[in-house]
């Protein structure tokens, strides 16, 4: 009889916890940073722009931002359903873990409004929890008290992109800091000991080609009656050498315009294709 039981518990468990994850939806074919479930923004230029916004800083920073709001949160707490949805979603990088999930449920006949955060590891360190309750409370929740979704939603952002730059210009300082410390010291004495020796060798190569062509060159006294000394070959023709030298500039100058080009692979790689990024218990949720 205990053996029932405790099947009966363990499938009720399972039962409740696959009910909650069907709950979040999937994720949209056409992937893109506001995604308005809800239909609560109701202002598509703002959508447009805020789109824009969050891409070119997903294209710099590579870290993802998402907006998303839904009208139910299937029996789950915010918290919860943002941090389920970024994890089956997958936003952010797979390997930074640089996803932060804005979730954003209106109030309506379902039960009160609520907003949660759920942030990737690789971001906790920019967005701690304290920060992100500070954020839903004061710059959220009163827009969305008034019924300004839209309002709420875009303060909010506007405060996170630049927290969002400024952790990315933190860590690229880091890591030039750490490129200039490698590169000090005794580098330098080999380079100017690598200069010196191609110098050297210049030098000593110069002057035993003009022996050789001293010894080579017949002298004057020893040429018989009626010789003239050999003449010393004419340089090719002034055009052609020209030509020569300039295709070799240009040459050169395609190859400098090739690594000048931007690597749009690379760049679009980050147009919100998500990524697979893991999430922890990081965020914050507050209701309304």
């Amino acid at each position: 009889m205990k053996v029932l039981h405790r099947i009966i518990f363990f499938a009720l468990v399972a039962l409740l916890c696959g009910r909650g994850f069907a709950q979040v939806p999937e994720r949209p074919a056409q992937a893109s940073p506001v995604v308005d479930m809800a239909g609560i923004i109701n202002n598509d230029s703002l959508v447009t722009a805020l789109n824009a916004q969050l891409d070119s800083l997903s294209k710099k920073t590579q870290n993802q931002i998402v907006v998303v709001t839904v009208n139910d949160l299937g029996g789950m707490d915010g918290k919860q359903f943002a941090t389920e949805l970024g994890q089956k979603w997958g936003i952010g990088g797979k390997s930074q873990n640089n996803g932060l999930v804005m979730l954003v449920k209106p109030k309506n006949d379902q039960g009160d409004g609520e907003i949660a955060f759920a942030v990737g590891y690789g971001l906790e360190g920019a967005f701690p929890d304290v920060f992100c309750k500070r954020l839903q409370t004061d710059y959220m929740v009163p827009h969305f008290k008034e019924g300004d979704y839209a309002g709420g939603i875009k303060a909010a952002i506007d405060e996170i992109v630049p927290v969002v730059l400024k952790d990315y210009k933190h860590v690229q300082s880091l890591a030039d800091n750490g490129k200039k410390k490698s590169g000090s010291g005794n580098g330098w004495f080999y380079l100017a000991v690598i200069i010196a020796v191609i110098g050297l060798i210049a030098i000593l190569r110069k002057r035993n080609k003009k022996g050789l062509n001293a010894q080579q060159q017949p002298q004057a006294s020893n040429l018989k009656e009626g010789e003239t000394p050999p003449q010393e070959e004419k340089p090719e023709n002034g055009k052609e050498a020209d030509d020569e030298d300039n295709e070799e500039e240009n040459e050169e100058d395609e190859d400098d315009d090739e690594d000048s080009k931007p690597a749009t692979d690379e760049a679009e790689q980050y147009k919100y294709k998500y990524g697979g990024g893991d999430f922890g218990g990081g965020g914050a949720s507050t209701k309304f």
